[in-house]
């Protein structure tokens, strides 16, 4: 069966560490099965973390291109890795996995609504996301 699970989550609140344990879980780690699709790949430079806000758009339209490369491939397992906040965000990725015939998923990881859980994700958030828009974040996310 070919599956697609849609990540949704807050800044540092385990959504690649999720998509990691799911890849080791359903397809014993094997690389041949699985594509994690995450725009903040295309922000890594020499190995930083280098967030250019003006790039934004264009990488979402390369991860999304990525996305759509795997399902045409016929990859079992693909992960969308970003927060999607609004449906909005991750609505053409689900579109085109059920046009591709895959089941889709979408997981909610960590506490979004807990101010508790939001200092945690602010401390642990890898690519120093300002605890004042892990907030921001948490208020504007859409069930």
């Amino acid at each position: 069966m070919k599956q697609v699970f849609i990540l949704r989550g807050l800044p540092g609140s385990g959504k690649s560490h999720y998509a990691q344990n799911l890849c080791e879980e359903m397809v014993n780690g094997d690389e041949a099965q699985y594509v994690v699709c995450s725009t903040d790949d295309y922000f890594m430079t020499d190995g930083q973390y280098r967030f250019d806000k003006s790039k934004l758009s264009e990488y979402h339209n390369l991860n999304l291109a990525r996305f759509i490369r795997a399902l045409s491939q016929h990859i079992p397992l693909v992960i969308l890795d970003n927060t999607n906040i609004r449906k909005w965000e991750f609505v053409a990725y689900a579109e085109a996995a059920h046009a591709l015939g895959y089941q889709v998923k979408e997981v909610v990881v960590g506490e979004i609504k807990d101010k508790a859980m939001q200092h945690l994700y602010y401390q642990r958030n890898i690519h120093k996301v300002p605890l004042k828009t892990i907030n921001k974040m948490a208020y504007q996310f859409e069930w």
